[in-house]
């Protein structure tokens, strides 16, 4: 009898929406400093360098140039500031570090100019650029322009797995918006990707028009997302990420409700992650992981 009631239960459970259920516990928010470079008005984006240590990439939302910045992991400090040549910032909303295109032992950033620019449409460009060996101010060649075609309006969030293939997740009303990926070889094929299939991610419902940034874990088994209201977390061991984002219930994390916060990354070793907002002088939040 016992025999069979643990097989229902487990018929039961697997027909069930599949809840994440051992996240980590992380700390409440520590201030490691601000982000006071007079340059840095809007970051709307945050990815850790694989290269550098204790190094942060941020950029502006809309109608900046076309430029990111580096900044101090441990105080918010202004490091270098890095053109992008051949590329504009129509509306840059989201930044990674993985694998560089057909080399994943070099690491590189990957920038999505993907928002809509206040209901515009976007423009659906990826650029690429390898992290430079030697930190300071200057100019980067994109390795590759990425051009994509999506039904989805606005997308805001933008995550590189361990394996060059990125994530993109739609920017909804409601915040239950489309999860998509494009395959780590339209980046060395040439030509305009285009994006047939999404699924549906899976987050309470919201307010706002969410999400608006997200980050994979270095080592691919890890999923943040963030709202405006909310930090989400899932496991992910098989590195399925739009099964595991459209069917698995994720659990809300330490967060700080920020001015204007869309930016989250895990940091480069995957022991915690930072968060910070747009807007002058903002503070940078990392919240460290504390069991696992």
């Amino acid at each position: 009898m016992v025999t069979k009631f643990l097989w229902i239960l487990s018929v039961a459970l697997s027909a069930s929406p599949r809840s994440a259920l051992a996240a980590p516990v992380f700390s409440q928010a520590i201030n490691v400093g601000d982000i006071t470079d007079h340059r840095i008005t809007e970051a709307s984006g945050l990815a850790a360098s694989r290269i550098h240590p204790s190094v942060l990439y941020t950029h502006n939302d809309k109608g900046d140039s076309s430029r990111i910045f580096a900044v101090d992991a441990d105080s918010g400090g202004f490091l270098a500031e890095l053109n992008i040549n051949h590329a504009r910032n129509y509306d840059w909303e989201d930044i990674a570090v993985g694998g560089c295109p057909g080399a994943l032992t070099k690491s590189c950033i990957y920038i999505g100019d993907t928002g809509d620019h206040s209901g515009d449409g976007s423009v659906k460009i990826i650029y690429v650029v390898e992290e430079p060996a030697l930190l300071r101010s200057g100019d980067l060649d994109p390795v590759v322009t990425l051009h994509y075609t999506w039904d989805a309006l606005d997308c805001e969030t933008l995550m590189v797995d361990p394996t060059g293939n990125l994530v993109l997740i739609s920017k909804v009303h409601g915040g239950i918006g489309q999860v998509a990926k494009i395959p780590a070889s339209a980046f060395t094929t040439g030509g305009t990707y285009q994006i047939s299939s999404s699924t549906t991610l899976r987050i309470p419902p919201t307010t706002h028009n969410d999400p608006v940034g997200g980050d994979i874990s270095p080592n691919g088994q890890e999923v943040l997302l963030r709202t405006h209201n909310s930090l989400y977390y899932w496991r992910v061991d098989s590195m399925d990420y739009l099964r595991a984002l459209s069917t698995v219930d994720p659990v809300a994390v330490s967060h700080v409700k920020e001015h204007q916060g869309e930016a989250v990354a895990w940091d480069a070793l995957g022991n915690g992650y930072f968060t910070c907002s747009e807007g002058h002088n903002q503070p940078l939040y990392y919240f460290r992981r504390s069991t696992f």
